[in-house]
Parts: C-alpha cells; sequence; structure tokens
C-alpha cells in the first residue's frame, strides 16, 4: 500500500493557505494596534474568521479524507474531493474579505464546505463497509 500521497497535496496546500490566513490576522492586528481579540475592528474581525473558519473546518476533513485515501479510494476521487474543498474554503476566504456584508462567494463556500464534509464522511463509511476489497 502507497503512503497516502494524495491527501497530503491537499494538505499542504491547505497549510499554505492557513498560513497566508494567519498573516493577514497579524498584518490587521500591526495596522489596527490591535493585540488582542478584534478589537472593535471590522478589518481584524474578518481576518480572525477567515482564519479561524478554515481551521474549524479542514482539520477533520484532512482526517475524514485520509481515512478515505488509506481504505482504498481511487486517487482521482481524493483529488477531486479535496481540490474541491480547497475550492470551496478559497471562495469562502475571498468573500470575507472584499466585504463584511453578504457576498454569494460566502454562501458557495460555505455549502461546498458542508455538502463535501458530509459526502465525504459518507463516503468514508461506505469505504469502511466494504474494505477489504475482493
Amino acid at each position: 500500500m502507497l503512503p497516502p500521497i494524495y491527501t497530503a497535496y491537499i494538505a499542504g496546500i491547505l497549510i499554505v493557505l492557513q498560513i497566508v490566513l494567519m498573516v493577514l490576522v497579524g498584518t490587521q492586528r500591526i495596522k489596527h494596534r490591535v493585540a488582542l481579540g478584534d478589537g472593535g475592528v471590522d478589518g481584524v474581525l474578518r481576518a480572525q474568521r477567515r482564519h479561524g473558519n478554515l481551521a474549524e473546518n479542514a482539520a477533520i476533513f484532512l482526517v475524514v479524507l485520509l481515512l478515505v485515501e488509506m481504505l482504498g479510494a481511487k486517487p482521482m476521487t481524493v483529488l477531486v474531493l479535496g481540490g474541491l474543498f480547497v475550492i470551496a474554503r478559497l471562495a469562502h476566504a475571498y468573500a470575507l474579505s472584499v466585504t463584511s456584508g453578504p457576498h454569494p462567494l460566502r454562501a458557495i463556500g460555505a455549502l461546498m464546505t458542508g455538502v463535501l464534509s458530509a459526502g465525504t464522511g459518507l463516503y468514508l463509511i461506505y469505504e469502511a463497509a466494504t474494505w477489504p476489497r475482493r
């Protein structure tokens, strides 16, 4: 069995995105001189939510994706699920970057994240139930 290389690609992309969002929180804090919390500054709050929302969702998604791959899912399945998750998180982060109000990409990103997470979880159950392959 090969190591879970396809999940590793997705994890690599997501950690780079996480670091970028972390740096953006820091730059907002420096710009607005906010040491802790959001200081009541909308830009700091949005930066924190972009970063925090990715952290809240990516960790469990990667664990589930890793297990799906380890149980024998096709590489293309892993890459499509992971790639769509990355796109969903980018859409959400972008939407929170451009406006503090409603933005269609925020809803699309959140919906895609939920659907992909639930779908990947169900797929994991399927993979577990049909393992080992005959």
